[in-house]
């Protein structure tokens, strides 16, 4: 059985469900993540991956990029702000690594430093306005965020 990353289907849904776990569990130990916080982030990671799926499929890369960004943005300052909860990069770096564009700047100058210009500038083009997305909605999330009320 081949799988396919455009058409997931059958063991290769399972495969693509279980590797966002093993990258949840790892990026723990790798930001020394309280390993108390695992359900809540894998809840996060989880909730971004679906956003941005479905946000791709209806709206395109970039659109359903900056709307996974934004519910990530909104739920992550706003469970920082409550007592006892970690600072909000802690919870956040793990769905903003579901985000990021990975190898498409490198494959831009790849290309550039290979000869192919218009391959290269596209590339980083894309790269750009997606970390632009990402940026937007996680700004946009922050602000809808809502505030806890002062002590008194």
């Amino acid at each position: 059985m081949r799988c396919s990353t455009w058409r997931p289907t059958g063991t290769c849904r399972w495969a693509l469900f279980l590797a966002w776990i093993v990258f949840t569990v790892g990026t723990v130990p790798a930001f020394a993540i309280p390993t108390r916080l695992l359900g809540t982030l894998l809840v996060l990671v989880y909730v971004t991956v679906g956003v941005q799926t479905a946000g791709t499929k209806l709206i395109g890369e970039v659109g359903g990029t900056f709307a996974a960004a934004v519910p990530l943005g909104l739920v992550t300052t706003w469970l920082a702000a409550r007592p006892a909860q970690p600072p909000r990069i802690v919870l956040l770096l793990p769905g903003f690594f579901t985000l990021t564009v990975g190898s498409l700047g490198m494959r831009g100058l790849t290309a550039l430093a290979g000869g192919y210009p218009i391959q290269g500038f596209h590339d980083l083009t894309k790269m750009i306005t997606i970390v632009t997305a990402i940026a937007a909605g996680l700004l946009l999330g922050a602000v809808l965020a809502p505030r806890p009320e002062p002590a008194p």
